[in-house]
């Protein structure tokens, strides 16, 4: 049910808008690789959104980032595993803020409504300056704090919430009213360049 409610918010927001300020769609290749031996990098677009992903060869296991119709998402594989969502959009109404994302999850079921979360916003990395870096994050900052027998809690959040288990936000753009994009770069660096994401013409 919740995997059907967000795709539903996610459709609505794959909607093609306007690219570059400079006219290209396409950002220059990412300067960086995590294997150059056995990685390469591929243009993937989806859903109005398109970035650069790596296709690696680990021991003869195939990770790539590729474009999920069914759940409007690019999600990362490992062979034929889904191994989660790297990279999603989500529709905005107009003149609405991130709150209005954050009843979107709720009614999704990602998102519990007396959750202790609030919106932050964040500056994860230079970026243009009409760009914003958002997290949902506990109003208690121990509330991803380990227990006392040393578990690592549940992230209070949800799962497009602020985590132990890595690095999740939102972005939005004024150039792109209406559209905030989720990233998951995980705990290590990720299998595609976070600051490549372009909105496609």
């Amino acid at each position: 049910m919740m995997r059907t409610a967000l795709t539903m918010a996610c459709i609505a927001a794959a909607v093609p808008v306007a690219g570059l300020a400079n006219g290209s769609s396409r950002p220059p290749l990412p300067a960086w690789q995590t294997d150059a031996a056995n990685c390469s990098w591929q243009w993937r677009e989806g859903g109005g959104l398109g970035l650069w992903a790596e296709t690696c060869d680990f021991n003869g296991s195939a990770w790539q980032v590729v474009w999920d119709e069914g759940r409007a998402a690019f999600v990362t594989h490992n062979d034929d595993t889904d191994m989660g969502i790297a990279v999603q959009a989500f529709a905005l109404p107009y003149g609405a803020g991130m709150d209005a994302l954050g009843q979107t999850l709720v009614a999704a079921g990602a998102l519990d409504a007396n959750a202790a979360c609030a919106w932050q916003v964040t500056a994860l990395r230079p970026a243009p300056a009409t760009m914003a870096f958002h997290v949902l994050a506990p109003t208690d900052p121990a509330a991803l704090a380990p227990t006392a027998e040393g578990e690592v809690p549940d992230p209070v959040c949800g799962p497009y919430g602020a985590s132990t288990h890595g690095i999740r936000y939102f972005i939005t753009d004024l150039r792109w009213p209406g559209l905030a994009v989720f990233v998951e770069e995980g705990q290590e660096r990720p299998l595609f360049d976070p600051a490549s994401i372009t909105f496609l013409p």
